[in-house]
């Protein structure tokens, strides 16, 4: 018996818009696309709605957006329910994501496309530092965004000058690396972790990035947090050995020198009065040694996990 295959409507480029409450930015931003990608390409647009109580879905169904409700809250649920509706209901050659409101470029889409279709990388990311508008970005926003890139950088080797930015565009057949991800905002930055670990080819290029149009949903201090909270969970899952060997270490070094001082004492005095400090030397070296192992065993089981190369999708 022959079983068909289903049929799925076939674009070039599939786009996916998260929204809450995004009315006055979703008809400039799909507009723009529209405008900006013209006859280039074949796309198909997915608004992935966060039960907005305004008229942000009616908006984008009239304008010729698929919209899909989330069952969650969260950007980065958004995201990855609008990847999983790519992946499944339609066949693309291309997923972008971009916000819906009007602050980045839909001009750069087709760039990134061709990119990833000219086989030259597989992951685009924009870089919004290398030109953002004037009044884009508050002064604490601007710093704080570039704190996280740094330390993802440098923590977890992703080799990206702006981690944070919104305007990405990867293969489609990779999109199932992404799920079972944060519902927040640290989606961002495992997306980036991800293709470090199965050594997808990433290219950044410079981007425009513009005053929003509405209010913005973001709490800095808190989403800055989670952020940061999730890097370092991310180092402990993708680097075990650097970040157990690190805490293993500085054991080791705090047991060393305290046990450098009861050695001092033994040797002037021959005898050992500060007992405490004995054994809180002997246990740190001894714990110390124990973390660094564990990094090991970490990094072995994570190496029998990750080392492969992805090129295509099961």
């Amino acid at each position: 018996m022959v079983v068909e295959e289903e049929l799925r409507d076939f674009y070039d480029i599939a786009i996916v818009i998260p929204t809450l409450n995004e009315e006055a930015g979703i008809a400039p931003t799909i507009q723009s696309i529209k405008e900006a990608i013209g006859t280039k390409f074949s796309f198909k647009i997915v608004v992935v709605d966060g039960l907005s109580t305004d008229k942000t879905v009616e908006i984008a169904r009239s304008m010729g957006a698929k919209v899909v409700r989330q069952r969650r809250r969260g950007y980065g649920d958004a995201l990855q329910a609008g990847f999983y509706f790519v992946d499944t209901k339609l066949k693309t050659t291309v997923t972008v994501m971009i916000d819906a409101d009007g602050t980045y470029e839909p001009k750069d889409i087709a760039k990134m496309v061709d990119i990833v279709i000219s086989g030259e990388a597989d992951f685009v990311i924009g870089n919004r530092f290398a030109n953002m508008h004037k009044d884009a970005m508050t002064r604490v926003n601007r710093i704080g965004n570039k704190v996280l890139s740094n330390v993802s950088r440098r923590l977890l080797k992703i080799k990206v000058s702006d981690s944070q930015c919104g305007l990405r565009a990867f293969r489609s057949d990779l999109a199932n690396i992404f799920y079972n991800s944060s519902l927040g905002m640290p989606f961002a930055t495992e997306m980036l972790t991800a293709t470090s670990m199965y050594h997808i080819r990433i290219k950044e290029i410079p981007t425009s990035y513009y005053k929003r149009v509405g209010d913005t949903k973001l709490n800095p201090i808190q989403d800055g947090s989670r952020i940061l909270g999730t890097i370092i969970r991310l180092m402990r899952d993708t680097r075990p050995l650097s970040f157990f060997g690190s805490i293993g270490m500085i054991m080791i070094a705090v047991g060393a020198f305290l046990g450098a001082e009861v050695l001092l004492e033994y040797l002037s005095t021959g005898t050992v009065r500060k007992i405490p400090t004995t054994i809180l030397s002997v246990l740190l070296v001894i714990t110390g040694v124990q973390t660094i192992s564990l990094g090991l065993i970490s990094d072995m089981i994570k190496n029998k996990n990750y080392d492969r190369h992805i090129f295509f999708s099961e």
